[in-house]
């Protein structure tokens, strides 16, 4: 997102500048929301995976009419979240005590924002997601903090791979 914000300031593109940051704003607060709520109570409120993909679905989708590659931006940010949403489903039905319905929508989502970058920026968010997820199942059975079976909640992760992606 940083190359998209210099490119339209310097091109004087305004309209995409306001869209990027305001992208940029709402996934910063719905990731915190999202963040702490799926840390607590092993849950993804469909309120605030609906707001994300909703209200980052219009602001994309202005972006993508303000924007000289409009129409790549818009069918890469349709295919992102299409993608990201049915691998979810798919770990989701081959795991059924894994990833949850709230890790499925939030692919979902997230693959928007990533897939309006690009391809390659969803593609590194979903392979970040899982080297941080399983990094941290990894340290805290280490630490003898959780198990085999310990069920650990995957929308941070998840969170965190699509911020790596989006500040490349």
């Amino acid at each position: 997102m940083p190359n998209v914000l210099v490119e339209a300031a310097r091109d004087g593109n305004w309209l995409l500048v306001a869209c990027a940051v305001a992208a940029l704003a709402l996934f910063a607060v719905c990731a915190v929301v999202l963040t702490v709520t799926d840390l607590r109570e092993h849950r993804l409120p469909n309120q605030w995976t609906g707001v994300l993909a909703a209200g980052g679905g219009v602001i994309l989708g202005l972006g993508c009419l303000a924007s000289d590659t409009g129409w790549t931006r818009f069918w890469g940010m349709l295919g992102g979240g299409a993608v990201y949403l049915a691998l979810m489903l798919v770990l989701h039905l081959l795991s059924r005590t894994g990833m949850g319905m709230g890790d499925v929508k939030l692919g979902g989502a997230l693959g928007l924002y990533a897939g309006w970058l690009g391809w390659d920026h969803l593609f590194g968010a979903i392979v970040v997601a899982f080297v941080v997820g399983g990094l941290v199942a990894l340290v805290l059975v280490a630490a003898r903090r959780a198990t085999g079976s310990t069920h650990l909640p995957f929308g941070p992760a998840m969170l965190a791979g699509t911020a790596v992606a989006l500040l490349a």
